[in-house]
């Protein structure tokens, strides 16, 4: 039987894109009074440099063109319709917080739904699609530019575990009354 704290923690990881999407939103609603708080803003503030400075180095690395052909391939590339399930709402409620436009399209059953036209719209993107270089970036990237782009991964990743462990607590803080009708989906009994 699962606890209410493993209930509350469930409701950001579990389900299908569009239903991590809808409780992230919601959650950005109920946390608005977040921008009043200077330690928390000030973390948003170093993640987006630190996101801002991942994706500078990645198109010097020309790794949109990159992906952008292999997607192009039939098969496509990496953004596949799984990678979507790689996500989870506080990652996504960084994201809105960051004031990104995040939009689920339509499940083509080929790409990941968080990719639109001009790529991903997340400027904080999920830890597996940081964490993984495909054998063509590897044989492509000079060593100097893969060492920089894993420096650089691990600083926005370091810096989103922080502001997801303050999300957590401020959550915490705020209660379980307060977020449970969030998702309508969290109930003692499940």
């Amino acid at each position: 039987m699962a606890t209410q704290d493993t209930l509350f923690i469930q409701t950001f990881y579990d389900g299908e894109p569009g239903e991590k999407l809808a409780v992230a939103r919601r959650l950005f609603d109920e946390l608005t009074d977040l921008s009043t708080s200077p330690v928390f803003m000030d973390q948003l503030e170093e993640i987006r440099r630190h996101s801002q400075s991942l994706n500078a180095h990645m198109q010097a690395m020309d790794l949109g063109r990159l992906c952008s052909q292999c997607a192009s391939r039939p098969g496509g590339g990496c953004c596949s319709a799984f990678m979507a399930g790689n996500t989870d709402a506080i990652q996504v409620l960084i994201n809105l917080l960051l004031g990104a436009t995040v939009t689920a399209h339509p499940d083509n059953g080929e790409n990941c739904c968080f990719l639109g036209p001009q790529g991903c719209c997340f400027p904080v993107k999920p830890i597996f699609c940081l964490n993984y270089n495909c054998t063509h970036i590897l044989e492509f990237a000079e060593p100097e530019q893969l060492h920089t782009l894993y420096r650089l991964a691990a600083a926005v990743l370091s810096q989103q575990t922080r502001i997801e462990f303050l999300l957590h607590e401020e959550l915490r803080r705020r209660g379980r009354k307060a977020t449970r009708p969030l998702t309508g989906e969290c109930s003692p009994n499940r």
